[in-house]
């Protein structure tokens, strides 16, 4: 299932000419406005920070199943609202990996899930502070804004273009999503010496 990982990379490559029209080029011309030049470092981070956002969006909405299979498999819930629930099911996939009695595919474990949680939007952190002089405070609360656009991507089918969710609304997802933020936020002084000729 590794392929799945590389689809919003391909997606996020096949657009890189409209994000760049749509983004970089009114970034430029804002750039030279206030300073009277444009920094190509400065063009580079915000580049790269424009990727990354892309890149999350298209790595929650893909893969984009079928609409047939959408009405073929629909969730048996498709909001889970208890935020104790990851602990139940790495509780269960220990028990399986130590009883023998089960099978644990790595890329969609509990314990993937947590970290790639964590792992997602501790960049967002990181440029918050960094780039952005955001406070912990704002960084919380826009982390947490950002992973709730997600789950509601996700709850609404696509905004309505499926006839179902496709994707379950999870809110350890939107708390282990805030919390990475939040990480991101504190280890944030730690590249702030070998970056700093890029903020």
């Amino acid at each position: 299932m590794t392929h799945e990982y590389l689809i919003p990379i391909r997606m996020v490559y096949a657009f890189s000419p409209l994000i760049t029209v749509l983004f970089l080029i009114p970034y430029s011309i804002w750039q030279h406005h206030r300073y009277q030049k444009i920094v190509p470092a400065r063009m580079a981070v915000m580049f790269s920070f424009i990727f990354y956002l892309i890149l999350m969006y298209f790595y929650i909405i893909t893969p984009l199943p079928s609409f047939d299979w959408v009405l073929a498999n629909p969730l048996p819930m498709p909001i889970q609202l208890n935020p104790f629930a990851f602990l139940h099911d790495i509780r269960q996939q220990v028990y399986w990996i130590l009883s023998g009695t089960g099978h644990v595919n790595i890329s969609h474990s509990a314990w993937f899930q947590v970290g790639g949680n964590l792992g997602l939007l501790l960049p967002f952190g990181i440029y918050l502070r960094c780039y952005f002089h955001r406070s912990l405070r704002q960084t919380i609360l826009l982390s947490f804004s950002l992973s709730l656009f997600f789950e509601l991507t996700q709850l609404t089918a696509l905004y309505g273009i499926y006839p179902a969710p496709y994707r379950i609304f999870d809110i350890n997802d939107l708390m282990f999503n805030t919390i990475g933020g939040a990480i991101g936020y504190r280890i944030a002084p730690c590249l702030r010496r070998p970056f700093h000729f890029l903020l």
